[in-house]
Order: structure tokens, then sequence, then C-alpha cells
């Protein structure tokens, strides 16, 4: 991207969101200051371009003299965080300052994160070339690793993991970014921070049930609807189809992966519209159809939902696999499972796993590389994120053993699989030839045991039993 125009760019937006913005901030500014009467912000020194150091600004989310307490990391539930710090986190709100990095020229909206120099000192010639780049807010990066502190929740060494596993993959994303920077990716990587995965899930399920509900008035009244009724469906639209976003999130629909839907996301949404259903049908009862629509609206708004919403998860799971196509045993005395690799292959071993008990095993947690999947869920089995994560002790005392289902894993990736295993002493599985298992051309059911050596011998992990 041309400088200029990205300096234009930020500097028009920075000050436009530092005037647009200016009562939120004196708003966030009076609430820190009164949750415990120290400093409203937090500066940090900071390695910008160039390896030049700069004062990065955020609001305090943290007690006082938090950097005195600890490390300059925190993970999930780090008691130095305050109770207005962590909504702040949450939201992200606590980036706000950041504007005013942006308009001195020390930042950009979009660009690698700048991270303080005891870090940066562990930088590999390699990775220091990202300094080449102005710093900015938010980039591919602050993405997928925006649940970061989830993510090193269980990290036994935090700074460690951090810096072995963590930044090596933001340093790629980075890369990555640089080699095709233009201002309409700028927009996207913005548009996505604004607006988060579960967000933009919420917003298509608020469309597809508000479609729903007025085609449901359309079919009763032959798409002649009565000037009265339209307004009565005015009136129900917004409390009809909150009530439903509120079940589907009960139901946990918001936090799986759109693009994966089988028969458990079947029973889930059929589960919370049916829910739905029967309040809509109380609440006409009780209230003699003053606070509800005719039954019949109800009844078919019910059948009309369960058929977009399904077919709008269809789509989602037709649309990656065309992309991909082109690029009898007690719950409690089944083995936990750990499964490394959270695509195809992975999501067909979880459901043949919860479909055949007699395998005597559960699939409890993914781990995967891409960063795009994780906390996120398949299948309802959370991915939690890189296989490294198995390093942290917790896993070995949550899993009995870890079964492998990445049949286009590299030679390389493979080495690591094999020496992060060995650390682990958590048993090790695999299918007869997973490149087979992928085409669906033979059964998960077929598990054999499989020896490290033989393992890291196996470059496309085709074991044969």
């Amino acid at each position: 991207m041309n400088s200029a125009s990205k300096r234009f760019f930020d500097s028009f937006f920075s000050t436009l969101g530092l005037l647009a913005l200016s009562p939120l901030l004196v708003s966030i500014s009076i609430l820190v200051k009164c949750s415990d009467w120290g400093p409203i912000f937090f500066r940090q020194r900071r390695v910008g371009r160039h390896g030049k150091l700069f004062w990065l600004w955020k609001f305090r989310t943290m007690v006082v003299n938090a950097e005195k307490l600890g490390l300059p990391l925190t993970k999930d539930g780090d008691p130095r965080i305050t109770r207005i710090g962590r909504f702040l986190r949450a939201t992200k709100l606590d980036e706000l300052p950041q504007l005013w990095n942006v308009f001195t020229g020390e930042m950009s909206f979009v660009g690698p994160r700048p991270e303080v120099p005891r870090f940066v000192e562990q930088y590999t010639p390699e990775q220091r070339e990202i300094l080449a780049y102005k710093p900015g807010i938010t980039d591919l990066a602050t993405l997928v690793f925006r649940d970061e502190e989830v993510l090193l929740r269980n990290a036994k060494n935090l700074e460690s993991f951090y810096v072995q596993y963590c930044i090596p993959r933001k340093v790629k994303l980075n890369r990555q970014y640089a080699g095709k920077a233009n201002l309409l990716q700028d927009i996207w990587i913005i548009l996505q921070t604004l607006c988060p995965y579960w967000l933009a899930v919420v917003s298509i399920y608020m469309v597809v049930l508000a479609t729903s509900f007025w085609l449901s008035y359309l079919l009763r009244f032959e798409f002649s609807v009565p000037e009265w009724e339209t307004k009565r469906a005015t009136y129900f639209l917004v409390s009809f189809v909150s009530v439903k976003l509120f079940l589907l999130l009960l139901r946990k629909e918001f936090k799986g992966l759109m693009s994966y839907f089988s028969v458990p996301e079947l029973q889930q949404i059929t589960t919370a519209l049916s829910l739905a259903l029967l309040f809509q049908l109380g609440l006409w009862y009780l209230s003699s159809g003053v606070l509800a629509p005719a039954r019949s609206i109800i009844l078919i708004d019910f059948f009309v939902s369960i058929i977009l919403v399904c077919s709008l998860r269809l789509s989602f799971r037709l649309m990656r696999e065309q992309y991909l196509t082109k690029d009898s045993v007690e719950e409690n005395k089944l083995l936990r499972v750990g499964i490394i690799g959270a695509g195809e292959v992975g999501a067909k071993l979880a459901r043949e796993l919860e479909a055949n008990k007699f395998l005597g095993m559960r699939a409890e947690v993914f781990f995967d590389d891409n960063p795009h999947k994780w906390q996120k869920s398949l299948h309802n089995v959370p991915i939690v994120g890189m296989p490294e994560c198995l390093l942290d002790g917790v896993w070995t005392e949550k899993l009995d053993r870890v079964i492998i289902a990445m049949p286009k894993a590299s030679s390389e990736r493979l080495r690591q699989l094999t020496n992060l295993l060995a650390r682990t002493h958590l048993k090790c599985h695999t299918v007869p030839s997973l490149l087979q298992l992928a085409t669906g051309k033979v059964q998960v059911a077929n598990f054999c045991s499989t020896d490290l050596d033989d393992l890291e011998a196996q470059g496309d992990l085709s074991i044969k039993c």
C-alpha cells in the first residue's frame, strides 16, 4: 500500500475517531478513575518501526503498579485485572486511547502489534524483519489471538510458552499481511476487529429469524397482509426474535463453527426453536392472543425458521466443502481422547466416536494448527488451540490418549508432533490410511496403536495395522 495514502487514511480517521468518540472516552475515563481512584491511563514502552521505542497508551485495566507484580502478559483469571478492566478488555475498549498513537504517526490502524522490548530481544533475525513495518492497533494476529488470555490460561511457564509458540505464529501472520497489504484489506481487518465472530453469527441469525417471521405473515395472508396486521407484526417482531436468539444462545449455537452442520447441530437448532414455540403458544394462551400473533402464524413461523436456519447452516457447509475441494461402554468408562486436527478427518473421527460407543473412546478436545478455529467448537467438542497446548501439564491428566487426524501433515510438522507427544507421555493412536478416511472409504472404527517411531517414519500418516 502507498505509504502516503495509508498515512492520510490513518490521520483522517484517527482525528474523526477522537472527536466522534470523545463522549465515550470521557465516560470510560470516569469509570476507570472511580473504580479505585488510580491513574486513568496505562502507558508502556513498545518497539515501533525500525526498533524505535514509543509509549503505547491504553485505558488502565489492572491494579496500580501491576507491572511490578508480574509479567507483561496476562492470562484468563489474572488477579491483577480490575472489575471494570475485565469489561474493557472483553470489549477491546481499553485500546481506544491508541487512536492518539495513530494520530501522532507512531502507529497505524492496521499493522503488526508492537511488542515490549524484552520479547523483541528474543526475535530471530527473520522475525526482526517485521520491524520494518509501522505497528498497528489491529492486524491478522489480533483477530486470530482475540482470546489470547484464554489460550494462555493453562500455560505453566507463561512467558516461555508465549515466546516459543505464540510469537512465531503472530510474526508469520504479519508477514502474510505485509506481502499483500492494501486499503481494502485494511478495512476488512478493521471490520472484523470491530465485529467479532459471535457478533457476526448473532447478526446473521437475527436477519434469518426476522425474515422467517415476516414470511410467516405473508404465507398466512397469501402475500397480502392487512395494514392492521402489519402493525401487530412490527410490535411482535423484536420480542419473538429476541426469544429465539436467547434460546439459541443457551444451546451454544453461537459458539460452534457455522460451516459445520450435521445431526448434533440440527438437534440444537430444533430444540431451541421448539422451546421458543412452546413459549409463544403459552404466551398466546395466557394473554388470549393479545401478546402474541395468531396460532397459525406461530406454527408457520416455527417450521419456516427451522427450514431457513438449517438451510443457512447447510449452505455454509457446502461452501466450505466446495472450497476444500478446490484447494457398548458406559459414558464414565470411555477413554478421553484429544484429536490433533480439526479438519474433515478430525470432524469425521469425532462424529464416529460419538456414534459408536463400543469403541470405548470419547472426543474431549481438538488441537489444530489453524488459528482461525481456536476457541470455537466442532460438533460440540472445543478447539482449544495449537497442538503445543498439549505441553500444558493439565492435558496429561485430562486425556488418556491422542489421535492424530492430519493426513496432509508435512514431514517436518510430523517430526515436531512426534517430539511433542514424546514429551507428554500420552499414548498415541492413528487410523489405517487417513487419506482413505478423508474420502469416506474406511471407517475410523479400525483404530490401531502407533509407536512414535513408526509415526515419524510415515510422512503421510498412512500407517498399516
